[in-house]
Formats: structure tokens, C-alpha cells, sequence
């Protein structure tokens, strides 16, 4: 006779797993059919990324010499884009390569090879590059990694959130955010960065809130192959350091240590590929001459213009940062916070510093896509650190934020149901259309259309 046991019977903290298990599930399904079935795909500069991984499965080598790619022009460098040039792609050392950071490609080569197996390929048998392979790979992965980034931050939320509001959060930075603008949009060398970053938020926030302990090896590495994804990703490994040296002094020397031998693999890696100590893309390529006037207006264009600030496409991180400022007293973790503010404010001092701060052909402030993870994780504790009886939406303070996130999701919804705002990046002058109040970037569509 099977005996029955009541839900009752089982421990609170186990049903209480199964409930967030449960809305984590329900959370990332939503989240990929969202991000799969929104239209506009961007795949500027990380055209060929997938060509890449599949160079390495097919070939063992990033080397593209192998594959018959249409209108390259081998003679031109890097950078240059001439006619139908692939301006992605360099000729160095011996070899034809993908000219951006390969972690992406590294990163990407199981879902790649899984694909294979299903009949998608970003080359044909005869060994041409298939451009459909690579759109179909990109946009299939993208969604996939941003829906689990999604889910990865609702689970951080939950370490110190209510599980309605961790999914607020979750949500709110799915579609109100360069998630769904930029980040789902294409394999961007964002879109992996980010994913990586809210691993990295969730173990931190997990040893802070004593979920667990640290756990430096692993921290170390998702932070190298942040660095391996992105040039930005050496601005959370000096921050976070900064953090585990300050907070966690026990964990530092194996941290390190683990952080600096992953440093040497790349270091390898880049002189046996591109014959230089770091691929040449992570080396600045700044222009000295009118640094004040180009900092103000990086500044200004990075934060504030119509069609690239930060402030303007996600209104909601004014909150955030205001909610952390205002309850700064009973905010948890607050060296977390520290942490958190100094890495975002190094993330937009770069992008700031560079001269092309505007992002070249994308929607709005994809440059910020990095501070992401970030940002989210000074919204938990903003949110943690208001009063659980004014967490309601009779608090003016929470109706304001919930009236702001739904403009950040309006505002990222053009970018990524509107194929007309990414036209749009051809019909002026850069940075001079960024600027241009008459003709804001997210009106593209309804513009077009009188």
C-alpha cells in the first residue's frame, strides 16, 4: 500500500527550492521565446565568431584560411571598411583570422558542435562560409545565453529578495535593459561578457550573503574569460580583486594565483596566433589630440544623448542609483555595493575615453551592455534596503522605479521589434545624428513611416 506524504510534510526550505526552481523554469522559457522571437538580429562584429568555432571543431585552429569567404580583400588591414570589405577579418602571422577577442568563438564551440549534429553549420561541406548558418547560430545562442543570464540574476535576486521581487528584477533587467536591445540581438562580444558577469554577481552575492562559501578558482576563471571575451572584462577582474583581497584575504593567494595562469594561457595563445603578446584588439587606439572636448562629449553622448545615453534608453538606472544613495545606511553588503558602483563607473570611463564612444551601428548605449551585471546587482540591494512594509507600490519611491522600468522596456523594445532603428544608423553622420534631438534613434520606426 503506498503511503501518500503530504506537502506539509517537507522541510519549508525544500519547498520553498522547488518554488524557485520552478519560477526559474517558467522564467527562462519566457524569457527565450521573447528574445528568439523578436525580429531585429544584429550581427555586425561578431560576423565570422561562429565561422571561428567552427575552424576550431572543424580544424583544430582558428585559422579561416581553409574556408572560401566571399568579397575579403586580404590586402586591406584591419579596420578598414572599403566596398564589401570583411572588415572582421585580419591577415597576421601566417593566418586568416577573426580580428575580434575569440572567446566568444571558445566559449561558443559546444552549442556549435551540438548544431553540427542537427545539420546547422556556419560553413557548407565544400567549405564555404554560410552566412545563414551564422545568422541562424547567432541568433539561437544569443537567445539562449541571455535567457539564462536572465534566470542566473533572478537567482542572485533570490538570495536576499522575495521570490515576486527577485523576478521583478530578473525581468526588469531582461527586457528594460541592452539585453533584449543588444545583447539577445547577435553574438556581440557583450553577449557572453554579461552572462559571465552575473555568474559572477551570484557567487559574490552567495558568499556575502553566506549562501556558500567563495569559491576562488571558479571566480577567477569566469573572470578571466570575461577578460578573454571583452578588453572591458579587466575592469571587474581589478575590482573584484580589489574585493577579495579586502574581504576574502584567505581566498586571495589561490585566487590569484588561478587568475594569473589563465593570464599566461592567453598570453600563449595570443603569440602563437596573432604573434603578439595580446591580440591587437586589446590594445588602446586612442587619439590624443582634443582629449577634454572628446571626454565631455563621450560623457555627455554616453549618458545623456538622444540615441546613445544610458539614462535616456534605461531610465530605470537613475533609480537604482538613486534607491542605493537614499538607503545607503541599510544597504546589505555595502562593500558589494562599492564594489559594484566603482566597476560600473570604470566600464563608462572607458567608453567615455573612446573615440568612438557612440558604438559604431547598433541602438543605444550598447558600450554599457558591460556594466549590466552590475547594475542589477546594486538594484537587489537597493530593493533589499527599503523597509519590507514600504516595499509595496503605495511607496511613491517603488511606483516611480516600476514607472521607470516600464519605459526602459518600452525604450529596448524598439531596439529589438524594430528593424527601422538599426536603417537608421546609416542615415547620418557619426556622432553627429547620435546628437540630433529631431531624429531620436528609438522613433526610428514611427518616424519612417510619415
Amino acid at each position: 500500500m503506498a503511503v501518500q506524504v503530504s506537502n506539509d510534510s517537507l522541510p519549508r526550505a525544500l519547498r520553498e527550492s522547488h518554488r524557485l526552481v520552478l519560477i526559474a523554469a517558467v522564467l527562462w522559457a519566457g524569457m527565450f521565446a521573447v528574445f528568439a522571437a523578436s525580429p531585429v538580429t544584429q550581427m555586425n562584429d561578431s560576423t565570422y565568431s561562429m565561422l571561428t568555432a567552427q575552424s576550431l571543431i572543424q580544424n583544430g585552429t582558428p585559422d579561416l584560411s581553409r574556408y572560401v569567404i566571399p568579397d575579403f580583400e586580404a590586402s586591406l588591414p584591419f579596420w578598414t571598411i572599403r566596398g564589401r570589405h570583411a572588415y572582421q577579418l585580419v591577415r597576421t602571422n601566417g593566418r586568416l583570422l577573426y580580428g575580434y577577442p575569440h572567446g566568444t568563438s571558445f566559449l561558443s564551440v559546444p552549442f556549435v558542435a551540438l548544431m553540427n549534429r542537427l545539420g546547422v553549420s556556419a560553413a557548407t561541406r565544400d567549405m564555404r562560409f554560410d552566412f545563414r548558418g551564422e545568422l541562424f547560430l547567432q541568433k539561437l545562442i544569443a537567445a539562449f545565453l541571455s535567457a539564462s543570464l536572465v534566470t542566473v540574476l533572478f537567482g542572485a535576486a533570490s538570495l536576499v529578495l522575495t521570490p515576486g521581487w527577485s523576478a521583478a528584477v530578473a525581468i526588469g533587467a531582461g527586457l528594460g535593459t541592452q539585453i533584449w536591445s543588444t545583447a539577445s540581438r547577435g553574438m556581440w562580444q557583450h553577449t557572453w561578457e554579461i552572462m559571465i558577469g552575473s555568474l559572477v554577481v551570484y557567487l559574490l552575492l552567495a558568499a556575502g550573503s553566506n549562501a556558500s562559501r567563495i569559491r576562488p578558482v571558479l571566480l577567477a576563471t569566469l573572470l578571466s574569460w570575461m577578460f578573454y571575451v571583452r578588453p572591458t572584462g579587466a575592469v571587474p577582474v581589478i575590482f573584484v580583486s580589489a574585493y577579495v583581497f579586502a574581504h576574502r584575504r584567505s581566498a586571495f593567494n589561490v585566487f590569484a594565483a588561478t587568475g594569473i595562469a589563465w593570464l599566461a594561457v592567453l598570453v600563449f595563445y595570443s603569440l602563437r596566433i596573432f604573434g603578439s603578446p595580446l591580440p591587437f584588439y586589446y590594445y588602446l587606439n586612442n587619439d590624443p589630440q582634443h582629449v577634454g572636448l572628446r571626454i565631455g562629449m563621450g560623457l555627455y553622448g554616453t549618458l545623456f544623448s538622444p540615441s546613445r545615453g544610458l539614462f535616456i534608453f534605461s531610465p530605470i538606472v537613475g533609480w537604482v542609483l538613486f534607491v542605493t544613495i537614499r538607503f545607503w545606511r541599510r544597504l546589505p553588503f555595502r562593500s558589494l555595493a562599492i564594489m559594484a558602483l566603482w566597476t560600473a563607473a570604470g566600464i563608462l570611463t572607458i567608453c567615455v575615453l573612446q573615440p568612438q564612444w557612440w558604438g559604431g551601428a547598433c541602438y543605444g548605449p550598447r558600450l554599457l551592455a558591460d556594466a549590466v551585471p552590475w547594475l542589477v546587482l546594486l538594484a537587489i540591494l537597493g530593493l533589499a534596503a527599503i523597509p519590507p512594509d514600504r516595499r509595496n507600490f503605495r511607496n511613491p519611491v517603488v511606483a516611480v522605479g516600476a514607472l521607470l522600468l516600464l519605459t526602459s522596456v518600452a525604450m529596448n523594445a524598439c531596439g529589438a521589434l524594430s528593424p527601422e532603428t538599426m536603417d537608421w544608423n546609416f542615415r547620418g553622420r557619426s556622432p553627429d545624428i547620435m546628437l540630433d534631438w529631431s531624429r531620436p534613434q528609438f522613433l526610428a520606426g514611427w518616424i519612417d513611416r510619415q
